[in-house]
């Protein structure tokens, strides 16, 4: 057995190498920090504000500015209804999604058709979303003028508010039918890809449809679509366009305060506006890590 010499430049290149090695493996790391960059010097920035250390409103430095919008009932009624709606939005449009994708299953060209009819609302801005809204569900709206049509009200007028009202409901129906795209794309393609053979697997052994949607169809699409489902959640917390067309002047959501504080006349008052910010930002923290906790209880479920 022979053992060959190092080559005399060895000493030259071998460091050179590993340092290569090593920012290949760093590569990722730094890809992910330069990303992140943008949004980690905003959240300081913001933070600085909030402390009245730095922007608009420096008179107020410390926590006070915190603690006058804890105890301001507009910030909290706007948390609650900007949950409320949140929470009402994503739910319809997850339970839209999962009807779709159960119902048009098991043929290429059913999930095909479902597929495309699903995403026709995709490329929809949110804005546009948001006027197609008041077009369709105001009192004077398409809907209130068919059932005028067709006698189920007497007026245009009767037609009960769903535009502006104090429930949201014509917001989280508008923000559920835009999102219902995502979701039931995500969702047809989930059973697509994954459930269908273990469908037919549950259904050879004895399985009837009740017992195979709880075991197969359910647990396929619960954990493949929880993270779009809580990107959604997110996303409807934080939208403005929709909010300033459809949601109502009181409470205000928490976007919605966030654009009426930054153009207050009063220069100290404009700085609540990154504090509220921060609040929209912890939602979706406390979204993100509910969703970590529910991926590793269920990790460890199917692990036992």
């Amino acid at each position: 057995m022979t053992v060959e010499s190092p080559h005399p430049l060895d000493h030259y290149t071998l460091p050179l190498r590993r340092r290569v090695t090593s920012l290949r493996a760093a590569a990722p790391l730094l890809g992910a920090a330069l990303i992140a960059a943008p949004v980690l010097i905003g959240i300081v920035y913001t933070a600085a504000v909030t402390l009245g250390i730095a922007g608009a409103g420096t008179i107020e430095a410390g926590g006070g500015r915190v603690l006058r919008l804890l105890s301001e009932r507009a910030t909290w009624e706007g948390l609650a209804f900007t949950l409320w709606t949140a929470t009402i939005s994503t739910v319809a449009a997850t339970a839209g999604a999962v009807l779709v994708a159960v119902s048009f299953r098991g043929s290429r060209l059913a999930d095909r058709g479902a597929r495309a009819l699903s995403a026709l609302p995709l490329p929809v801005p949110h804005l546009v979303a948001g006027l197609l809204g008041v077009w369709i569900l105001a009192q004077s709206g398409l809907v209130g003028r068919i059932a005028f049509a067709v006698g189920l009200i007497d007026s245009p007028g009767a037609m009960p508010a769903l535009v502006y009202d104090r429930a949201g409901i014509g917001l989280a129906l508008t923000m559920a039918w835009k999102e219902f795209a995502f979701l039931s794309v995500v969702a047809v393609a989930l059973l697509a890809t994954r459930g269908v053979e273990l469908e037919e697997a549950a259904r050879t052994l004895g399985a009837g449809p009740l017992a195979t949607f709880r075991h197969i169809t359910w647990p396929v699409l619960w954990r493949g679509l929880l993270p779009a489902v809580v990107a959604v959640f997110i996303f409807v917390a934080g939208s403005y366009e929709a909010a300033a067309l459809l949601a109502p002047s009181d409470p205000l959501l928490l976007p919605l305060l966030v654009a009426e504080r930054a153009s207050d006349p009063e220069l100290n008052r404009r700085g609540d506006a990154y504090a509220i910010s921060l609040l929209l930002l912890g939602i979706g923290v406390v979204a993100a890590v509910m969703h970590e906790w529910a991926r590793a209880r269920w990790t460890r479920m199917l692990d036992d």
